[in-house]
């Protein structure tokens, strides 16, 4: 179960993204899960720029004051090329969803200062969260691909998300209103 803040907005737009080969190869696979036939694979990322543009992070985050905590100026550079913080906006994490002969189907990618929230299995496909702060997005993806959401009203009425029995249970801020979705062809349907 998912608990978001309360005046968090959720929508099921999480758009998925193109990466190159060497962004793919940079990160390592941290968990696999089944997806109809294929998979879906989660993959940690190391840092991503080159030492010139580093130092120039390194001295601007000195300046705004946005290094994260026990970071300074005299060991920016060191600690971000060992891995120990990435810089905002940079890729974090990227979900790969692969057909059963390893070709890429879908691409997500979560950047520095978001955070994947939900990667779960169910039926076919997979429930995919990415958010931060005060908003959060989902998408779905199985083999066909990105499974489209109906209207489900206002963002900032829904509350969670959750898998329960092979379905996406969507709650409002009621509590009492909820919508159940399930994969179908093309498009997540609405079931009560």
């Amino acid at each position: 179960m998912i608990i978001l803040p309360l005046l968090a907005a959720l929508a099921f737009d999480l758009a998925p993204v193109r990466v190159t080969g060497d962004q793919v190869r940079r990160c390592i696979v941290d968990e696999t899960l089944p997806l109809g036939r294929g998979t879906v694979e989660k993959r940690s990322c190391g840092p991503s720029l080159d030492a010139e543009t580093a130092a120039k992070r390194c001295k601007e985050g000195v300046r705004h004051n946005t290094l994260p905590p026990g970071i300074w100026e005299e060991n920016c550079l060191d600690e971000y090329t060992r891995g120990h913080f990435l810089f905002r906006g940079e890729i974090k994490e990227l979900i790969i969803a692969r057909r059963k002969d390893g070709a890429p189907l879908l691409v997500f990618k979560v950047p520095e200062g978001e955070h994947l929230t939900t990667f779960q299995h169910f039926a076919d496909a997979v429930l995919i969260g990415v958010g931060g702060g005060k908003s959060f997005h989902y998408a779905v993806a199985t083999t066909r691909g990105l499974l489209k959401a109906p209207y489900l009203g206002d963002p900032e009425e829904i509350r969670d998300v959750n898998v329960i029995g092979g379905r996406i249970r969507v709650t409002g801020r009621a509590r009492a209103m909820y919508i159940d979705l399930v994969p179908g062809t093309d498009r997540l349907l609405i079931r009560k």
